[in-house]
């Protein structure tokens, strides 16, 4: 199904009115377009999200801790778990006027930033990466668009991606696509994998071991052959995907993955979806409101699905980019750990490809079946993915647009050269 296929919703009575005169007004609002369904972001937090259920009603769904203390408490709700459903009535948008403030403070006080960067280096991305796209959207001398937040092609083993941009006016008489990876600081290059990894008494699950990797050595100077999760179809005797983490070595996989696998099946969906998502979004009439487009690409709506993508560059670019770097010398140095092999690292991505891995199956009672033998994951980290991903680096947090692509400020900004496979 199209991510921009909200023709059913806009059917609901009052919905379109809602969403202009409640949500898009509001420029610190992101809208996802997913599905039949209107995600609304505030601090890349899905505040809302809007979903078609049947003959012409809507219900709206949002998580429990963010309607607390609000004048949503009130209000009958149709299912109550994580998150409460409510159905789509006048009682909800007044409801929701008297309570977005609350809503927007709820958000924000779940980001506690008094505690470590370590503690909170992930939420602290989340928040931005929010904040940037909409700060960017609303700049009128941004060279871009955000078209999505945390983008996730249909059915793929593939984790999500962060942002997904479109310039607003051409090269080589192409729109530019770039697919960003936003981490704050360098704390988030660490990866954190699944519970249990290494307890053959709990590790319930698929798993590869390495053959001469090895762990650090803990507190009693053990070391373990190093470990990741995988997916594992058991009918095809074949690895689906693998787990590398939350850090840059799992980033690198997902995102070199997504431009390069199945022949560019992943990067055809998402030109044809983006075009879905920006034809919703002029529907909606974000461009008429706060989000500023290029001429340029606004025209290409009013035209066919084919003529857009046409439009847009063969290949998108990547750009894996850290924000709040207090040291952009330290951030490229501890970026640089991760990916290329050191006398202190234990599991970067040129040792992991040129080791020799076995993949294991613990029935999460400590009983291990061996289910394939001498694994490479060459293939998993593709050495071309080198020429087409950029590290980019900078000191500030709530950039105002994404113009340090092509213009960075020398004064805070920087950019790292790596050629890993080289």
């Amino acid at each position: 199904m199209s991510k921009g296929n909200v023709e059913n919703l806009l059917k609901v009575p009052k919905l379109e009115a809602f969403i202009k005169e409640h949500l898009i007004i509001n420029k610190e609002l992101f809208l996802g377009i997913h599905d039949e369904s209107i995600t609304v972001y505030y601090w890349c937090k899905a505040m809302l999200e809007l979903t078609y259920f049947a003959d012409n009603k809507c219900t709206i769904k949002i998580h429990k801790k963010y309607v607390d203390q609000t004048s949503l408490c009130g209000l009958k709700f149709i299912e109550k778990l994580d998150d409460m459903v409510f159905a789509f009535s006048d009682a909800f948008i007044k409801a929701f006027s008297d309570s977005y403030q609350i809503l927007k403070d709820n958000i924000e006080r779940l980001t506690d930033e008094s505690h470590s960067i370590n503690e909170q280096t992930g939420s602290l991305a989340k928040k931005y990466q929010g904040i940037i796209a909409c700060n960017n959207n609303t700049d009128k001398a941004s060279d871009w668009y955000c078209a999505d937040l945390d983008y996730s092609p249909e059915d793929a083993p593939l984790g999500r991606l962060d942002m997904v941009a479109i310039s607003n006016n051409t090269q080589n008489n192409k729109h530019r696509i770039i697919l960003i990876k936003l981490m704050y600081s360098w704390q988030a290059y660490k990866s954190g994998y699944r519970k249990n990894l290494y307890n053959n008494k709990k590790n319930k699950g698929f798993y590869i071991q390495g053959k001469d990797l090895k762990t650090r050595k803990n507190a009693a100077g053990e070391q373990h052959p190093r470990r990741f999760g995988c997916k594992f179809d058991e009918k095809k005797k074949s690895v689906i995907s693998y787990e590398f983490g939350s850090g840059i070595t799992g980033d690198f996989y997902n995102y070199s993955r997504f431009l390069l696998d199945e022949n560019g099946k992943y990067v055809d969906l998402l030109k044809e979806e983006c075009y879905d998502i920006l034809r919703a979004k002029k529907t909606l009439g974000c461009f008429e409101t706060n989000d500023r487009i290029g001429d340029k690409l606004l025209k290409l709506l009013d035209g066919t699905k084919e003529a857009f993508v046409e439009q847009l560059a063969d290949e998108p670019e990547c750009v894996f980019l850290t924000i709040g770097c207090d040291s952009l010398e330290k951030c490229k140095e501890s970026l640089s750990s991760y990916l290329c092999p050191g006398p202190t690292n234990t599991a970067d991505i040129l040792s992991i490809t040129k080791d020799t891995w076995n993949c294991y199956h613990n029935n999460g009672k400590g009983v291990l079946k061996h289910v394939i033998h001498d694994l490479s994951l060459a293939e998993a980290f593709p050495a071309e993915f080198d020429e087409k991903v950029r590290y980019l680096f900078t000191k500030n947090e709530a950039l105002e647009n994404l113009n340090i692509f092509d213009h960075p400020d020398s004064s805070s900004d920087d950019e790292l050269v790596l050629k890993i496979f080289s």
